[in-house]
């Protein structure tokens, strides 16, 4: 909080021959106190969708759940969790994470592995085909993950489609 006080110097003319009278010194009439917020705005989280997936019902067939690069791990998930649970992942063990689809509102447990033999990570669970079943998928649609930092769950909505998503 800053304040900011202003005086203003310039008498009236009564007030001027007044203070003459009287011997007083040109002096402060009036201060206005002015408070004020130096605090810059604060940045809205109107579109946290930090990792964006293309999916096709074609995918959901061959899939057995998302799949995501190293790079969108270690820049959007990693950064938040502790190294304990990221060695665990790098070394192939799969540990259990919390998946909240935001469009329905629902909880999944699930686990978050990495692939032996890539450099792809995998969350694997019914979430995944839930997801995009109960829209029933025409197209591709797209899906947006982040990492919620209080609540410690991955947070997944759809997004949109290219064409049409519901039927």
């Amino acid at each position: 909080m800053v304040k900011h006080i202003f005086y203003h110097f310039l008498e009236t003319k009564e007030k001027e021959e007044e203070n003459r009278r009287h011997g007083l010194q040109l002096g402060c009439s009036r201060c206005k106190l002015k408070e004020g917020n130096n605090r810059s705005p604060q940045f809205l989280h109107l579109f946290p969708w930090k990792i964006k997936k293309a999916i096709s019902a074609q995918d959901l067939e061959h899939q057995i759940g998302l799949e995501l690069s190293a790079k969108q791990v270690k820049e959007h998930l990693f950064i938040h969790w502790k190294d304990e649970a990221k060695g665990r992942v790098i070394n192939g063990e799969g540990i259990p994470i919390q998946i909240l689809d935001l469009n329905t509102g629902t909880e999944y447990q699930v686990f978050f592995t990495k692939w032996p033999s890539s450099d792809l990570y995998l969350i694997v669970g019914s979430w995944f085909k839930d997801l995009v079943v109960n829209k029933n998928l025409s197209s591709i649609i797209t899906i947006g993950l982040y990492w919620d930092k209080k609540s410690k769950t991955l947070r997944v909505s759809v997004l949109g489609s290219s064409f049409e998503c519901w039927k």
